[in-house]
């Protein structure tokens, strides 16, 4: 494991951003602070191609109109700005359409702008990349203030002590979606072992479970760098769904799971999915929720391009409150390199690891 995560790239404090003719700012329209963020950052002297993501369905709150105000602002020409539909809740003609925008712009190199994405975007947007062997570098904007409040939780904890309430950020679950990218048929028939991470909402777990009746269910918790406390209320909120499966597959010491992970260092996640993975494989269809932070998103991606039998489920909230994220925080840059490149060799490393010879991932 630690070779693997030797040829991850770590993240770094992000730099103004400047796009060269065959370059692409892909980034979403969503209603956060944050989501300008990348394209505020941008350099006056830019020559590329900005993507913006809009979503047809989203919160009346977006605003894709700033990003051409942005965009004007920063002299970049109205023929380089390309805007995708992205359906949240019927998302399957997304990836055709963006992979036919960046061929058609002729794109060698993308920031891939995470911060107002959701979930199942960010790994969308990465399969692309992949599968078009495009440079990637991933850029994230923190929040300054992350919604709950920790006296918004604690209050809530309060008032309804005994059934672990949802903090309610989403306003209910529409659907849990399956993608034709992340789908697979390995292992039909035997029993499924569901894999998701704890949040502040566990409907979404509970969608989840609905759907895919798992014989066996691992939660991964979140570790922010800031605001620690909330390592501790995801953990109690979800601590009556932690006693209703095995002790041993969910183990917790002094009110906390002992398997967590970054929110922000995606490498973690990325240990953690692969240990589980190869523990659960040989008998159970592995099933995916991408349910944690947009960082761990990232680890899920690579986890599910090492391992194509990975079966992607994401419960998908039907619309959002007003208890969100306000401000904008630390910037950052990972930069991947040729994405193909580097799934092939991390696919190298752990089936070598494993299996004792070396493999080639699948086509793309």
């Amino acid at each position: 494991m630690e070779r693997l995560l030797t040829i991850l790239p770590s993240s770094g404090e992000a730099p103004d951003i400047r796009l060269s003719p065959t370059d692409a700012l892909i980034t979403a329209a969503g209603f956060e602070d944050r989501a300008l963020a990348a394209i505020r950052s941008l350099a006056s002297s830019s020559s590329g191609n900005l993507v913006v993501l809009t979503y047809s369905t989203g919160d009346k709150r977006n605003h894709p109109k700033a990003f051409i105000s942005e965009a004007r602002a920063k002299a970049l020409p109205n023929k380089n700005i390309t805007f995708v539909d992205y359906d949240r809740f019927e998302p399957h003609a997304f990836h055709p359409a963006l992979r036919k925008c960046l061929e058609a712009i002729k794109v060698s190199k993308v920031i891939l702008d995470i911060s107002a994405m959701s979930k199942l975007t960010i790994l969308l947007c990465l399969d692309v990349c992949r599968r078009l062997k495009l440079t990637v570098s991933v850029y994230y904007a923190e929040a300054l203030d992350y919604g709950p409040s920790e006296q918004g939780y604690l209050k809530a904890r309060e008032e309804n002590a005994i059934h672990r309430p949802s903090m309610q950020i989403y306003s209910g679950v529409q659907a849990v979606l399956r993608v034709s990218p992340f789908s697979s048929v390995a292992m039909q028939g035997q029993p499924t072992a569901a894999i998701a991470f704890m949040s502040f909402n566990d409907e979404l777990i509970q969608a989840l479970l609905n759907c895919v009746s798992p014989a066996r269910l691992f939660l991964i918790n979140g570790r922010p760098p800031l605001h620690r406390w909330r390592e501790r209320a995801t953990a109690w909120i979800h601590e009556q769904l932690i006693r209703e499966w095995p002790e041993a597959d969910n183990p917790v010491v002094e009110g906390l799971p002992i398997r967590a992970t970054s929110t922000l260092n995606y490498k973690q996640t990325v240990a953690t999915l692969c240990e589980l993975y190869w523990q659960l494989n040989v008998h159970h269809r592995v099933v995916l929720a991408p349910t944690g932070s947009k960082m761990q998103a990232v680890a899920c991606f690579l986890a599910v391009a090492m391992h194509p039998d990975i079966q992607i489920e994401y419960p998908t909230p039907q619309g959002f409150l007003d208890l969100y994220s306000k401000g904008v925080g630390r910037k950052w840059l990972v930069e991947f390199g040729n994405l193909q490149n580097l799934v092939e060799q991390m696919i190298l490393i752990e089936r070598g690891r494993h299996l004792g010879f070396n493999a080639i991932s699948r086509p793309g």
